[in-house]
Formats: structure tokens, sequence, C-alpha cells
């Protein structure tokens, strides 16, 4: 964004890019008894400054951003995703040295379910700017500094920030500050509010965290800045300076993904305090908002990796060695069957809500002669091999496999999955299979039934227009 917004909020610290890849450890590396992970999926969301310049920019606030990333893939994919959001990037400066700053977290599974995190990979580089670039990163920052409404500090321990960038952040704006768990308690002289987390409190002022009000009372003492408020987890947050001590109770959520709620919280006091809150306003409404952040799905960019798709289709034999693999694993098996005759959205969504049951999705599809059985002479509308190529072609199916009989019982004894699905349009009693899963103990989940979604009225719909 070459033309600048009036009174923007100028963010200033570590840019980063939080990457997730979902993948599967598969087998044991041949050289070393390590894990192979096979990756399958990859998101990537802003992180650090970027992070709290994005929930400015969803809060309809203008923001420019000063920073650095390195002349890398991941520094022009962080770039976009601030262009895209409507961030002013005049103020990112080029770091040929240095990587872009990723924290590339690993997971078990490859759907939007409950994945398991693996380990984490951090490319990153903690070295003090060179003079050179510090004087040309303070200079973007005083070119807005005095136009901006208000300036945030996101300091991650990245080398970006110290004493003369927060010096040079101070002019007619007010100073906010997110802290670095690893930085001294000078650097942050002559702001106006610093915004530590419990931890962070401890590490600035020495003390135990028993009395949160003085814990928040030292961290002005030793940090020189007016204002702090000190957020206590589910125990709310902590304000205290000139104005006095207050305390603000936390909004009860299901947390969904307690990741980058600092930076909201900071971003969120930001767009409170342009508007003309007072500070107490200010957290309250910092309160709202990153409780709302993490109850909510990280909304990454997703890059689908192309799969081999020929590997989902297996026969029965095949299956039986995969299911031993993946229970050495640990893997969540799920096992759903039926004829999946001309996909429509009941199938979709039947299949999805399985998928989000465990890590992998089998499905027993009926073979031709089995579904005529079931069905009638004139079905199946599409042969065994267009269906079952068309599930392989979907996400959250992990293996199509043959089923010639009536019933899952067989497939059902093959698999002993962790979770059996059927559609909601069926009664748990009313199951052909259900002594043998309850014999073996296994669950049974009936999926959200869409009304009026089935092969059956498709087909007479596509007659009836015939």
């Amino acid at each position: 964004m070459s033309k600048r917004e009036p009174d923007p909020v100028l963010v200033v610290g570590d840019l980063m890019l939080d990457e997730a890849w979902f993948g599967r450890r598969e087998r044991v590396c041949p050289d070393a008894s390590a894990p192979v992970f096979r990756v399958q999926r990859r998101e990537s969301t802003l992180g650090g400054a970027a992070r709290v310049a994005q929930v400015l920019a969803e809060l309809d606030v203008p923001v420019q951003v000063v920073g650095v990333i390195g002349d890398d893939p991941a520094g022009e994919e962080l770039l976009g995703q601030l262009q895209q959001r409507g961030i002013g990037v005049d103020g990112v400066v080029v770091d040929v040295l240095r990587p872009t700053t990723v924290k590339r977290s690993h997971f078990e599974g490859i759907h939007a379910r409950a994945n398991t995190k693996v380990f984490r990979v951090d490319l990153e580089s903690r070295d003090e700017l060179s003079f050179e670039l510090r004087a040309k990163l303070n200079h973007e920052i005083t070119q807005v500094r005095d136009t901006a409404s208000l300036v945030v500090v996101s300091d991650y321990g990245k080398g970006v920030v110290d004493e003369s960038l927060v010096l040079a952040c101070q002019g007619a704006a007010e100073v906010l500050v997110d802290p670095s768990r690893h930085a001294s308690a000078e650097r942050y002289a002559g702001a106006d509010l610093i915004s530590p987390n419990r931890d962070e409190a401890i590490h600035l002022t020495g003390q135990s965290a028993s009395d949160p009000v003085r814990l928040a009372k030292t961290v002005s003492e030793c940090t020189g800045v007016v204002r702090t408020v000190v957020t206590l987890d589910v125990e709310g947050a902590v304000l205290a300076g000139p104005e006095g001590v207050s305390s603000f109770p936390t909004e009860p959520v299901n947390v969904t993904d307690a990741a980058g709620a600092g930076d909201a919280f900071i971003a969120a006091i930001a767009a409170e305090r342009r508007r003309g809150g007072s500070w107490e306003q200010c957290v309250r409404a910092a309160n709202a908002i990153a409780a709302r952040h993490i109850s909510q799905p990280t909304s990454g960019v997703l890059v689908e990796l192309k799969p081999d798709r020929c590997d989902r289709v297996a026969s029965r034999t095949s299956l039986a060695e995969d299911v031993a693999n993946w229970k050495t694993l640990g893997r969540r098996v799920v096992l759903t069957n039926g004829c999946f005759d001309l996909l429509h959205a009941g199938h979709i969504s039947l299949l999805a809500e399985a998928a989000r049951l465990g890590d992998v999705l089998v499905v027993g599809l009926n073979t031709d002669d089995s579904v005529r059985r079931l069905k009638g002479s004139d079905r199946p509308v599409q042969h065994w091999e267009d269906r079952s190529s068309l599930l392989a072609a979907l996400a959250c199916v992990d293996v199509v496999v043959p089923l010639s009989e009536s019933t899952a019982h067989e497939l059902i004894r093959e698999v002993r999955p962790d979770v059996y699905v059927k559609g909601g349009d069926y009664q748990r009693e009313d199951l052909a299979e259900i002594e043998l899963l309850d014999e073996l103990q296994i669950p049974v989940h009936l999926a959200t039934l869409i009304p009026g979604a089935s092969t059956t009225c498709l087909a007479q719909r596509l007659r009836d227009q015939a």
C-alpha cells in the first residue's frame, strides 16, 4: 500500500510466518531410528507483529507495518499476506543476511480435526541488526510515527526490537508494548503501556505471581512504562497506572487455538484507544476480542499438497496391513460404508463429519452387484470404478475399499475401527451390524442428516428432467 491511510496504527516489531504442516509418520527412516513424516497439507498464517497488524485490519483499523524480513520465499509470502489484507508495508525492510522468521509446526493427521502436534521447527535469527539496517529501520519508524494515531511494539526477541527502536517510536502518539520474555526491563522505558502475560511480568520484575496487583505495579516501576496490564489467562487481567488499579475477569469460552491471544489483546487495546476509549474500556474490549480470537478456528492460507491419489483405492488384503500400521502408530481409525451413488451434499457432509472423528477415514464402498441386491436392478447409476474415484478424490477420505457383502460385518471385523459412522437417516437399533458393534465395543456415530439429500431423490429428478 503505497498511499498511506490517515491516522494509522503503526505496528513495529518481529514479523513472523506461522506454518502448519499436516501429515503422517508412516515408517521409520532406513538409516536412523527416526520417523519419516510425510507431509500432505500446509497452512500458513501471520504471526508476531504481522498478526497484530492482521487483527487490527480485521477491526477496520488502518495499519502500517515496520519490520524486517529475509530475502526468501517466506518473506515474499508474508509480505503478500499483509498486502492482501490492505496493510501498509512501505516500512518493511529486507535483510539479505537473515531468514524470515518462520514457526513451522508439524501435526499428525491431514484433516481439520483435533490434530496432534508432533514437533516444531523454528527458522530464525536472533542476531542484532547491523548498524546500517538499524538506522534504516528507525528512519522508517520516524517517517510514520508522528502521523500515526498509536504505535504498537511487538517484541518476540528476534533481534529487531531494542532500546533505540523503542525510543524511535516515541513521538506524538502513545506507544503500547507487547514485551519479549527475554528482554531487559530497561528496553521499554518511556512507553505508555506495557502488556506482559504472567510469565513475562515475572521475568521483568523477578517477583512471584502470588499478588497480581503488586506484580502489575512493579512492572511499571521496573520498566519505566506509565501503565501495565498483566494478562492472567483464565483469571483475566489487571491494569495498574496513575488512575489506580483495576481487575478484569476473562470471558469464558471454548478454546480452539490459544496461539496469538496476546497479539489479539494488544491489537484490541490499540483499536479501542484509537476510537477514544479509556484505558479501562480498552482492556475490557481486549478481553472480549482475545476471547473471540482463541475460540475461533485459525484462518490459515491453505496449500493442498498434491498427493498420489492412486493409493486411496485399495484392496481388502492391503487394507489389513495398513490398519495394523495405523494402529501401531496410535492412529484413530474411522469406518463408514455405503453405495455413494451419485455423490451429493448429504454424502459430503457425512464423510467430512466422519473424518473429524479420527485420523484415518476408511470407506467401504458397495460393489455394483451388492448395490443391485440392495437397491434394485436399475442401480447403481455409476459403476464402482467411477464411484471409488470420486470418493478417493475427496481430501477427507483416506482409503476406499470394495464391499461385496450385503452388510459390513466382515469389514468391521477386519478394520476394528475406533468409531463406526452411518447416516442420520438410520436409528442405532436398526443397524444390521449393531450386535457385532456392541460385542466389539465399537462406538457408533450417526452423522447429521441433510434434509432432502438422497441419491433416490436425485436420480428421480434427473429422470423427470430427461
